[in-house]
């Protein structure tokens, strides 16, 4: 059965290929408009999944009727259609019901159990589907055998999906929607298909008519659609073109006939391919233009020997990537970190307990605070680290002892090394005042790593304010611009205070505050602007911007280049193409992305994709425009266009 259906496919080719290519020309071009425009919201991506089962149901409905019943293009697509919610409705029932039926036997942990559920309710919608599609062409009298839904479901959707799992990407699409709906017409239609003319592909030269359930009929010349007359009045097959008509009873304006189908496959001359090919051909070149202008960056590659803690990383311009991890510190010797050179030494990086700090040259400053004031603390306990090793030292955070700081809150400080060799730190210290208590800032210049004559310069206080469920020891950050300027930034909350001072001196300080930013997530600055992520929001100087709907919460990588900023999140996604098979909780799959947003515009770009629990993710980016992206374990690296 199999076979005939196979051979009874490619005999009506011409005709399946005219009412085939148009339905997935439609749904390619619609699925792309969508998938670049809104891709990222879960709606549109429910959307997108009905849209396919939408189109294989109607274009299984019509091929069938094509090929038994002779019905034209728009006759045949017309006829699906109206029967399309009637299908529809009841696969949904049979899912559902095999939904249920996973619940009751997943519990049992039997793999035989699941597979003979799966395959259970396989055969009852294979049934019904069959019985659906007789019903629509006009053969209501004909009972579908459990042999034929076998045949359907191993020969229509088994193998289709076996050949589409060994393809990529959209390679694999076009097997499962085109060439298995053509397998699967033809061995619906079988059914109702009693010869198959050996040698006609379609029936070019003339169009072949049917007898009657009496063995009455008449057939015409390669002119003329034929036509067939008898007691029972079958149905003839007219050409792909025109919508058959009989002499019998035929369903009310539908142009398909009641009772026996045709007995030969058939299509006039007049069917015409062409229409169909050029839709395709135009939404492919539409979805793949979309595809081009929707993605930055050229080809993905990966490092599965990645870091197991990454904690922050930079790309220095002209120079290879530089991550830091709980452990220590690798300074890469190629883009994707294949080869690197692993420093230890200096505080922990470890849930944040030291803040990093990069110069433009790839040099890192890890500072902690450690020691307390019953030892002469707290210190600052420091660590500059390049290629070659970490030296380490130790400077207190008061100047005296005569300086009081608050018990019950935490100091914050960040390091940062400046391109003249010194070091720079910024301290917020809790003093005593105010309702909540303050904050004394000050700057701190160091000539030298031992900095035997600190350089303190007092910044101001403010009032501290409530607790706002952001981790204590990560509000403090510092950078040194290409000039040797100092740029420091403290989270209070609900704003970042901002503060800047002349080079080596530090004289005419400036401070300046940044409202309208997250309350907790990442954050960074980029010269005058601040930059905040959380939970599928992005912050950039009080303008908010929706980027990576249906992200994992827990994720959020953020950089800033040039004008551009950059998220990187994880987005539900499906699972490697195959067959899986789930007991229990199901596996959680994610495609890693980012975004690039300029102003309020934001356009995206697939990393890579994982399995299990989201993980955290950082992301640097390079001069030229490569994007790295850094998990733990995993390395991602997309080159320039």
């Amino acid at each position: 059965m199999l076979t005939q259906g196979y051979r009874l496919a490619w005999e009506s080719r011409r005709v399946l290929a005219a009412v085939l290519l148009p339905v997935v020309a439609v749904e390619l071009l619609v699925t792309a408009v969508l998938d670049r425009f809104a891709g990222d919201r879960p709606a549109v991506a429910a959307a997108m999944l009905g849209l396919l089962v939408a189109s294989w149901i109607i274009g299984l409905l019509a091929g069938v009727g094509a090929v038994v019943r002779g019905l034209g293009v728009a006759g045949a697509l017309r006829r699906a259609v109206a029967f399309l919610p009637v299908v529809a409705a009841w696969l949904v029932a049979v899912g559902g019901a095999v939904y249920l039926g996973m619940l009751m036997v997943a519990g049992s942990g039997s793999v035989p159990l699941v597979l003979a559920v799966l395959a259970a309710g396989g055969l009852v919608a294979s049934r019904l589907l069959l019985a659906l599609a007789a019903r629509a062409i006009g053969a209501r009298d004909r009972p579908v055998s459990w042999r034929e839904a076998g045949a359907f479901l191993l020969g229509g959707v088994v193998v289709p999906a076996l050949a589409a799992s060994l393809l990529p990407g959209f390679a694999a699409d076009v097997v499962l929607l085109l060439f298995a709906l053509a397998a699967q017409v033809g061995l619906a239609a079988f059914a109702h298909v009693t010869e198959i003319p050996a040698g006609s592909a379609t029936g070019a030269d003339a169009a072949g008519s049917s007898a009657g359930a009496d063995g009455a009929g008449s057939s015409a010349g390669a002119d003329a659609a034929g036509s067939a007359t008898g007691a029972d009045a079958a149905g003839p097959l007219a050409g792909a073109d025109a919508v058959g008509s009989s002499a019998g009873s035929g369903l009310a304006g539908s142009g398909v006939a009641e009772g026996p189908v045709g007995s030969r496959v058939g299509a006039g001359p007049g069917v015409r391919v062409w229409p169909g090919v050029a839709m395709m051909a135009v939404a492919v070149l539409v979805a793949g233009g979309l595809a081009v202008a929707g993605r930055f960056g050229g080809p993905v590659r990966t490092n599965d020997v990645g870091p197991s803690g990454p904690v922050a990383v930079a790309w220095p311009a002209g120079r290879h990537p530089v991550i830091v991890t709980d452990a220590g510190i690798w300074f890469c010797d190629d883009d994707l970190c294949e080869e690197f050179t692993d420093v230890n030494g200096g505080p922990s990086a470890m849930g944040g307990f030291a803040a990093v700090g990069f110069a433009a040259d790839g040099t890192v400053v890890k500072t902690a605070v450690t020691g307390g004031p019953d030892k002469g603390g707290p210190f600052l306990h420091y660590a500059r680290c390049v290629p070659d090793g970490c030296r380490e030292a130790w400077l207190p955070v008061r100047a005296s002892a005569r300086e009081k700081l608050d018990p019950m809150a935490w100091v914050e400080a960040a390091g940062a090394p400046a391109p003249d060799g010194s070091l720079w730190f910024f301290v917020a210290a809790p003093a005593e005042g105010g309702e909540l208590g303050r904050y004394r800032f000050s700057l701190i210049r160091c000539a030298d790593l031992e900095c035997a004559e600190p350089r303190r310069h007092d910044l101001g206080v403010t009032d501290r304010s409530p607790e706002d469920g952001y981790r204590n020891g990560t509000r403090a950050r510092l950078t040194i611009g290409a000039d040797g300027r100092p740029d420091a930034a403290f989270w209070t909350g609900m704003s970042v205070l901002r503060f800047s001072c002349d080079p080596v001196t530090c004289s005419n300080p400036r401070k300046t505050a940044n409202a309208g930013v997250a309350p907790r997530g990442v954050w960074t600055t980029a010269g005058d602007r601040i930059v905040a992520y959380l939970d599928q929001q992005l912050f950039q100087g009080g303008e908010l911007t929706t980027v990576a709907t249906g992200s994992a919460n827990g994720t959020g990588g953020l950089a800033v280049a040039g004008p551009s900023v950059y998220v990187a999140a994880a987005l539900p996604g499906p699972p490697d193409r195959g067959f899986h098979l789930s007991i229990g909780e199901p596996a959680r799959h994610w495609q890693q992305t980012v975004w690039r947003c300029t102003g309020g515009t934001c356009d995206s770009v697939p990393m890579d994709r994982y399995d299990g629990e989201p993980q955290h993710e950082l992301v640097a980016v390079a001069e030229d425009g490569r994007i790295l992206l850094v998990r733990p374990g995993r390395i991602v690296l997309r080159e320039a266009p």
